[in-house]
């Protein structure tokens, strides 16, 4: 995820956290590890100065759903949470009151979205980049920093294609580049949005110059859920976890799905398989 502004400021809080840990007795090992978790979460919330418990809840509710399809480890989840944690009460002096559910045990399945639901989702969000985000999220199977980072110059409206150069929430290394396909729905409704700006342009820019703040997309996520009668314990990322299902419900193979979603192995993508309703797939002869 690229820097937000404030950067220099970012960087004198690590600073600052790095010297209360050591004088605490803190091995350096352990505060460099720390400190690149916090610089992580300081970097994509809107005031670093002033961080609450929404802001971080918001984060660790992203890193966990990434965790959730074996994108980001639960190592290093346990590590941005008990950071975290430690940075709000010696930093922030506002002790973190975590409302997101961390799991210890094995890893749970993600939570899946039907086809109907989303189109709901989409019905009751007016808000027009709201309802391109989600609908971006949903028909190309990106993750919400993924989203985030997009420039104009990674949209190829003619190919109806997407260029991904990898999101970083800090606890994962940045993926290599990769394309993905463009809903033909969505083509004409993205071309317009985008139409008179620069390449280098945040396709959903932000009120400072930056990126639109995921935390402003994830409280629009939850209102639409909630608009829309939907109970589940969703995610904008399960916007993601549903397309996957989705096409293999179709009987996509799964080593396609695996590209089109930047795994670098197949036993990632394959925790979808156990979601997948094996009635809805289309099953033909190999003749036809």
């Amino acid at each position: 995820m690229p820097s937000r502004k404030g950067t220099p400021g970012v960087e004198a809080l690590i600073t600052r956290f790095k010297e209360e840990l050591a004088s605490r007795g803190y091995s350096s090992r352990t505060a460099d590890v720390y400190a690149t978790a916090v610089g992580a979460y300081l970097r994509r919330v809107p005031d670093p100065s002033s961080v609450t418990s929404e802001d971080a809840n918001a984060y660790l509710a992203d890193i966990v759903e990434s965790s959730v399809s074996g994108e980001t480890s639960r190592s290093s989840v346990g590590i941005a949470v008990s950071a975290i944690k430690l940075y709000h009460k010696i930093i922030a002096d506002e002790p973190l009151v975590l409302t997101v559910e961390i799991s210890r045990g094995r890893r749970t399945l993600p939570v899946i979205l039907t086809r109907e639901e989303i189109q709901r989702i989409s019905t009751v969000t007016r808000n027009v980049s709201h309802r391109l985000i989600f609908q971006l999220m949903y028909s190309s199977g990106l993750k919400l920093d993924e989203l985030l980072a997009l420039r104009v110059r990674d949209v190829d409206i003619e190919n109806q294609m997407l260029s991904i150069r990898g999101g970083n929430s800090g606890v994962r290394k940045r993926k290599a580049p990769r394309e993905t396909m463009m809903s033909e729905k969505v083509a004409p409704m993205l071309h317009a949005f985008i139409s008179d700006r620069d390449p280098d342009d945040y396709v959903f820019p932000g009120m400072d110059g930056g990126h639109m703040t995921p935390r402003a997309v994830q409280k629009a996520f939850k209102h639409a859920l909630k608009k829309a009668g939907i109970e589940k314990r969703a995610s904008c990322n399960s916007l993601r976890h549903s397309f996957a299902v989705h096409l293999l419900e179709k009987g996509i193979d799964i080593k396609h799905v695996q590209r089109l979603l930047g795994h670098a192995r197949t036993e990632t993508t394959s925790i979808y398989k156990r979601l997948v309703e094996t009635g809805n797939v289309e099953i033909k002869s190999p003749l036809d």
